[in-house]
């Protein structure tokens, strides 16, 4: 399994993150995440909110990805992994706890991404395979 870089986490901090998602016919769909973090060099996670498409294809799918881009630098990834939905435990307490300071109501799962793949999205190496 590939190790996030500290560029790449440095990225997953402070840029917009987007997860892109499948229902069980193909019919992708992408979303904003903006409480995108990185649990350990080699997982992802958020706090689901809303609880729409993205969470009802994740039901059905746990095939993800998840893109990041710094429009500055021209620099970004695409992270590819299986989601899982997580309605208890210390990733989804992080979460309950980090809404509630924002006076949002309890997320619907957590939701942690097991990176399986990377992807240089930079202008310079579009497309190609990190790990």
């Amino acid at each position: 399994m590939p190790d996030l870089t500290a560029e790449m986490k440095d990225m997953i901090e402070k840029e917009q993150c987007f997860i892109v998602t499948a229902d069980k016919s193909g019919q992708p769909s992408a979303a904003p995440k903006g409480s995108m973090l990185v649990v350990d060099g080699r997982t992802l996670a958020y706090g689901e909110l809303v609880g729409k498409q993205t969470y009802r294809n994740l039901l059905e799918n746990p095939k993800v990805a998840v893109v990041v881009a710094d429009r500055q630098a021209l620099k970004g990834y695409r992270f590819m992994g299986r989601a899982e939905l997580l309605s208890e435990g210390p990733i989804y307490d992080r979460f309950a706890e980090k809404f509630a300071q924002m006076g949002l109501p309890r997320p619907k799962a957590a939701v942690k991404i097991i990176v399986e793949e990377i992807y240089d999205l930079s202008v310079r190496n579009p497309g190609e395979k990190i790990c």
